[in-house]
């Protein structure tokens, strides 16, 4: 009996501890719920914002696509018409370099029937420029109009002629102003002014075919110490680098050049007078 009390009286109550540890469990139970819901709200979040990324980035992955398909059709474009003008080019040079051949083997023929030949050439050739000329008379006609059009916006009567635009010996280069050819180049072409003669025009695509400046290149040509001398309205580049080109490659002349500052007719009476 006293041993059984003695036993009673010495037992430990594990309640405290069993409560401690129900109460801890419980409460890492909530802590990890309460993580687990967090996660998922921020997951969800996370998968929305990605979800409009994902469809920003597909956006601009097409339009990027369009851009290089766009790229490389106007690069495609652009490599056509590059081969083009060259072919052009060429077909120009190759057109030069013939008729100067056929110039040559006129000069030296002798047979009537080698002559007809050339003569069928030579109407070939004027058909040619006949065919260019009409090529370029609708841009004529539409320069023709700007102007009036120009003229009419102004209140510029057609007949009111602006000043001459005389050309000062001094600036030739020539030691003899005799031996200077004077050349004036516009939109349209060049115009020729040789000495005591009517001033010609020559049609920019006829430059180099066309026997009116062959022939004043020819006199230049026998002329010691003679030069061409261009004369340059602000829209005539394009007709001086044709026919300066021409005259040096074919002719090996001297060649100038005069920018000419007003859009009067130009005057080249104290030119010649000296």
């Amino acid at each position: 009996m006293s041993r059984r009390a003695s036993n009673a009286g010495s037992s430990v109550s594990l309640f405290p501890f069993l409560s401690i540890l129900a109460s801890l469990i419980g409460i890492l139970t909530l802590m990890i719920s309460l993580t687990i819901f967090t996660k998922s709200m921020q997951t969800a979040g996370r998968d929305d914002a990605e979800v409009e990324r994902a469809r920003e980035q597909q956006a601009l992955v097409a339009a990027q696509k369009k851009i290089r398909e766009e790229t490389a059709s106007l690069k495609k474009q652009l490599q056509s018409h590059n081969a083009a003008a060259l072919q052009l080019s060429e077909l120009d040079e190759r057109r030069i370099v013939l008729r100067k051949q056929l110039d040559d083997q006129s000069a030296s023929l002798k047979d009537p029937a080698q002559t007809d030949k050339a003569l069928q050439k030579l109407i070939e050739t004027f058909l040619a420029n006949i065919a260019a000329l009409r090529k370029e008379r609708p841009a004529l006609e539409k320069k023709l109009a700007d102007l009036k059009a120009e003229l009419e916006r102004r209140k510029i009567k057609p007949d009111n002629k602006p000043p001459p635009v005389q050309v000062q010996p001094g600036g030739s280069g020539s030691a003899n102003p005799e031996s200077v050819f004077f050349v004036e180049c516009d939109a349209s072409g060049i115009i020729l002014h040789p000495r005591g003669g009517a001033k010609t025009s020559v049609s920019l695509a006829a430059i180099g075919t066309d026997p009116a400046y062959n022939k004043f290149l020819d006199e230049a040509k026998r002329k010691r110490d003679s030069m061409i001398l261009y004369l340059i309205r602000d829209t005539g580049n394009n007709a001086y680098v044709r026919a300066a080109g021409y005259a040096e490659s074919q002719y090996q002349l001297r060649t100038g050049k005069l920018p000419l500052p007003g859009k009067g007719e130009v005057d080249l009476s104290l030119f010649f007078k000296r």
